[in-house]
């Protein structure tokens, strides 16, 4: 199932703007100073992504990581009060080095589906799609995220919560960006 974004129609309309029926991609962005090679292995595995993904101030509990498409990345978040938070990736597509699409969900300790823990009607699964892209050994990477399956009610709730998104994944790749500089190789 491809999962390449059309949305050319969509970029010139704001969160405001949209009807309940059309979603807008959510789309983050981040120049990375690490050369690829490097960040695709902190994407596909599981000893890297454990210590980078998820929001900051939570601990990664990794249960299950199988890099394949079909596979899944099932983790906990712990944050530090104690809440466990756990959610999925289902691997649908691989393009090593240079592109990651996968749906991801809140999950149940035994990597089910679930609804979102904060009470409103978020879509049970966003298919994201990442792209990795290495210049003069800076690697940009670009998250762009559509609901999949989602009602019109999901996909508002989509649209309005842009803000909480870009926070969350601002924070994610913040500690990419930290994990980085400790396991890049220092300069010769």
């Amino acid at each position: 199932m491809p999962c390449n974004l059309h949305h050319r129609k969509m970029l010139k309309m704001t969160t405001h703007d949209a009807p309940p029926s059309e979603v807008l991609p959510f789309t983050s962005t981040r120049v990375l100073n690490a050369p690829l090679d490097l960040v695709w292995k902190v994407w596909s595995e599981a000893e890297h992504i454990q210590h980078w993904w998820g929001p900051k101030g939570c601990k990664l509990e990794v249960p299950l990581f199988d890099f394949r498409e079909g596979g899944f990345f099932h983790y906990a978040m712990v944050f530090p009060n104690g809440t466990r938070m756990w959610g999925r990736f289902l691997y649908r597509e691989i393009s090593a080095p240079h592109r990651l699409c996968w749906h991801n969900s809140f999950s149940n300790d035994t990597c089910g589906i679930t609804w979102a823990p904060f009470g409103k009607p978020f879509p049970l699964e966003i298919r994201n799609e990442v792209t990795f892209n290495e210049k003069n050994g800076q690697t940009t990477v670009v998250l762009t995220g559509t609901p999949h399956g989602a009602t019109d009610e999901e996909r508002a709730v989509f649209n309005k919560m842009f803000p909480e998104m870009e926070q969350g994944f601002g924070g994610t790749f913040d500690q990419l960006t930290a994990y980085l500089k400790t396991i890049a190789e220092p300069d010769s």
